[in-house]
């Protein structure tokens, strides 16, 4: 069984937005099996760019027995 988290991730690029992330979720979930960034927007501060991006994860539940 699959479940799907939403996540934002900033960056300096639309690819350091997705890998920064992509590594946070892999600190608190496992079995990582796709995303899909949803939304792409950026915030301009003079001569910078921030990138943000909104994704959702897909991952893998993992049923533990209890006992």
């Amino acid at each position: 069984m699959e479940k799907a988290v939403e996540l934002i991730g900033t960056g300096d690029s639309v690819q350091d937005a997705v890998a920064e992330a992509l590594d946070r979720a892999r600190m608190s979930l496992e079995g990582i099996t796709g995303f899909e960034v949803t939304r792409i927007s950026g915030v301009v501060d003079g001569a910078t760019t921030e990138y943000r991006v909104e994704m959702r994860v897909w991952f893998v539940l993992r049923e533990r027995m209890h006992g």
